[in-house]
């Protein structure tokens, strides 16, 4: 296997202090296995025998168990009871050892998951820079609900059979073969040509267009049950009745030959077991000379059986290390790309916003090579309110998404300032830039927790003023713990106004230079006034560049300029009654959007 066919990368991120532990009773669980199975067959040879007697017991052409005189100067029954009690005791070690290799292989494959869990969600806010903050919700998706269970799955798999497995397969085959070689390697070959009979008898290169034409044939049916009395009154019942019942035949002919097939199966894997059995009793009886007994014969059974076992859990193993490496390499691939931005250190601070944020010949193309953005210039000033409405969403995302410094323009730049945004440090950008969306954001922690973020110098009656400014505090102090409530993300306690509201109050106390929003649907019932829109308008007018994406008429008219997108390339800009009079596509979005009657057409 090469490296990364072994997870030898994910396994390599562990620094668990029980990992030789976990190894220790890997390997003590794999190598019982063998010994529990000399131990039957000295059991059986005590059976056969009646007793044993002091010297070598033979169990096999090249198999020889020693018996001291102590054990054997005992009688029949004590040395039975030692026996089982002695194999009881191998088998409930090996039961104790599996249980606490099991914990450590869980201990080991959960703290790997855990971590590379951890890098995804630290490494996404660097991938967010280049590629923008949408494509990482997609990407981690993928990641945490298929690549990493799947990852987790393998490094399981991996830890419970290497070295387990292969210490038991190659422990209880060894056993086999000083049993005697040729016998082994007969049982060997039988079971081999048993198990591709059954994979052959099993196969059937028609099976899909069974399960196709089944299902085709009882829906064609059904559809001829209900059409029938209808066609009655047209005097065309007799077509009715030969077209089911070539249905009918066709159905019932192909569930025949296939369960004809299948009956066939197991008695014939029956004749070749019985084959195989008589084969091998023949084999044992003719070198019974050579040491070879009925002791012998089931201590080769059982070895065999132990090392079937293994061999199939490697098999497993091999499958499933071809899912798990592919998940691997993903997960591995997103983690080392995105790191080509500078450090944050190389990175200028950010007072406020003072001229303008200027997008300059901007293109930002997709991973379908198709562009969201084609050679955009756009200039936005402070103390105005933009709403950005376009054909796709996507496009307006990408603009609001940039203005975070999220996502790398393949041409052209945006600055704040004349700084280019990708130079600006993080932080600066936190705290001039501020995201308002339908869900607030929220996240996990009590409402004041979430209003007041890192700044402490925020007061309660800070946080009740703006509250009520968005006529949002009534509900909230309604709540069972009141500003104290714990909230978390996506959590239905709260609406999509309130979260939105509670977004605002966000804003009014931290006073950005620059309010990116994204407005909620409109509530089924009309307000003459919108506290969250007026809200917003104030903190223009305190010095704010806001820019919406709207998704409300009453915004479209109370902003100082609306920006017309079609596709990825502006279409016109304005008043958004200067839009109504002078674009067609402006109108036809009016109407798309915010036009009542436009469903009763």
């Amino acid at each position: 296997m090469s490296g990364i066919g072994t997870l030898v990368r994910a396994r390599s991120e562990s620094n668990h202090g029980g990992a030789v532990m976990g190894y220790l009773w890997s390997s003590l669980a794999g190598l019982l296995i063998p010994v529990l199975v000399i131990l039957v067959g000295v059991i059986a040879v005590l059976l056969s025998a009646g007793e044993l007697t002091p010297g070598m017991i033979r169990l096999g052409t090249h198999l020889y168990v020693p018996v001291t005189p102590l054990f054997a100067n005992q009688t029949s029954l004590v040395q039975l009871t030692e026996l089982v009690m002695g194999s009881f005791a191998v088998a409930t070690l090996f039961a104790v050892t599996v249980w606490l290799h099991r914990l450590s292989v869980n201990r080991r494959t959960r703290e790997i998951t855990k971590l590379l869990h951890r890098r995804v969600l630290s490494h996404s806010v660097k991938r967010a820079e280049v590629e923008g903050a949408a494509a990482q919700a997609v990407q981690a998706a993928k990641l945490i609900d298929e690549h990493l269970p799947e990852l987790g799955r393998g490094l399981s798999l991996w830890y419970r059979a290497v070295p387990r497995s292969l210490l038991t397969f190659l422990g209880c085959l060894a056993v086999a073969l000083l049993v005697n070689v040729w016998l082994a390697m007969l049982a060997i070959v039988s079971g081999v040509i048993i198990w591709r009979l059954f994979t052959v008898l099993r196969r059937n290169d028609e099976s899909e267009l069974i399960n196709w034409e089944v299902p085709r044939a009882r829906h064609r049916m059904a559809e001829l049950v209900g059409q029938a009395p209808l066609l009655a009154r047209l005097q065309t019942d007799a077509q009715v009745d030969k077209t089911f019942e070539a249905e009918l035949e066709t159905m019932y002919r192909r569930t025949t030959e296939e369960e004809n097939r299948l009956a066939k199966i197991w008695p014939i894997l029956f004749v070749a077991l019985a084959t195989a059995i008589a084969v091998i009793v023949l084999g044992l009886g003719v070198n019974l000379e050579s040491g070879l007994s009925l002791p012998s014969a089931l201590i080769i059974g059982l070895s065999l059986t132990g090392a079937a076992i293994a061999a199939g859990r490697m098999l497993t193993l091999g499958s499933q290390l071809a899912k798990s490496s592919e998940a691997s390499n993903s997960i591995y691939q997103y983690l080392e790309t995105g790191n080509q931005r500078a450090a944050s250190e190389h990175r200028v601070g950010l007072m406020g916003l003072r001229d303008c944020v200027e997008l300059q010949d901007v293109t930002l193309g997709s991973s379908r090579d198709r562009p969201v953005l084609s050679n955009l210039t756009l200039k936005l000033s402070p103390k105005t309110m933009v709403a950005l409405l376009g054909t796709e969403s996507v496009a307006t995302r990408a603009i609001a998404e940039m203005l975070m410094g999220f996502g790398m323009p393949s041409q052209g730049r945006v600055t704040i300032d004349g700084i280019q945004i990708h130079d600006i440090h993080p932080t600066a950008l936190a705290k001039n830039v501020m995201w308002i969306a339908p869900d607030g954001p929220i996240h996990d922690g009590t409402i004041e927790e979430n209003l007041r973020g890192n700044d402490r110098s925020i007061h309660n009656g800070d946080m009740v003023k703006a509250l009520e400014k968005v006529d949002v505090y009534e509900r909230l102090i309604r709540l069972p713990e009141g500003l104290n409530t714990i909230v978390t993300t996506g959590d239905s306690m709260l609406g999509v106004e309130a979260k939105f509201a509670i977004g605002v109050a966000r804003a009014i106390l931290h006073k950005p230079a620059i309010i990116l929003a994204s407005e909620p649907p409109p509530p089924a019932e009309h307000l003459a006034d919108d506290p969250c829109l007026t809200a917003l308008q104030e903190l223009r007018d305190a010095g704010s560049l806001v820019v919406i994406l709207p998704h409300r008429l009453q915004t479209l008219r109370q902003s100082d300029r609306v920006v017309l997108m079609n596709g990825p390339r502006i279409a016109g800009e304005g008043k958004h009654s200067a839009l109504l009079a002078d674009s067609d596509l402006y109108r036809h979005l009016n109407y798309l959007l915010f036009n009542p009657y436009r469903h009763s057409v």
